[in-house]
């Protein structure tokens, strides 16, 4: 299978049943997963675009774009518009859809072109003493533009910002993804603003 604009991915999850949320709402997808992290999908990359010049990147695994599910999905169970007519499980995906990727399992992620994934840092909500009864828990807020690092891409490791540095970033911007069962954010590049200490 050959790609002129887009990659093509490949997943095993195939998103044609019906489940029922608790409202009764009736929602086509796969129903081992939670609504909102329903399309969040690691997929393998099985074709680049013929005008990519970067590195060849096909059987990585790749995180991508929550909405390419959500783009079009399902006309009443009929498929997505993504998904490639005639092969199950093998969907177009632009550039700007692939958040991530590794080598294989036993590789790190890396994020690809401009994307970023962060972890908030959490306040530890701390209250002062004031002699009044508190009978609510504080429970810890997530500080304002204030991120760790997770999975940086080529050009943070450039300018020297790793895995577990700590950032401030535009936080008006950004995704909330899971990966590996765990909620992180997804930014750009441009988002970043200074690496802290």
């Amino acid at each position: 299978m050959k790609s002129i604009h887009d990659f093509i991915v490949y997943t095993d999850i195939v998103f044609n049943e019906t489940f029922k949320t608790e409202s009764g709402l009736e929602l086509f997808g796969d129903n081992r997963f939670l609504q909102k992290r329903l399309a969040q999908r690691e997929v393998e990359i099985k074709a680049m675009p013929l005008n990519y010049e970067d590195e060849d990147i096909v059987g990585y695994q790749a995180f991508i774009d929550p909405t390419i599910y959500f783009q079009n999905l399902y006309d009443h169970g009929k498929g997505a518009n993504n998904e490639i007519s005639g092969h199950k499980g093998f969907f177009k995906v632009q550039a700007n859809m692939i958040l991530a990727i590794r080598k294989d399992e036993n590789s790190e992620w890396k994020g690809f072109n401009e994307n970023v994934i962060v972890s908030k840092v959490m306040d530890s909500g701390e209250e002062k003493k004031s002699g009044l009864i508190i009978t609510e828990i504080s429970k810890p807020k997530a500080l304002k533009g204030v991120a760790i690092v997770e999975i940086p891409n080529d050009d943070l490791l450039r300018d020297e910002v790793s895995k577990g540095d700590t950032i401030r970033y535009n936080d008006y911007y950004g995704v909330d993804v899971y990966i590996d069962g765990k909620e992180y954010t997804w930014i750009r590049t441009k988002d970043c603003l200074a690496k802290v200490g």
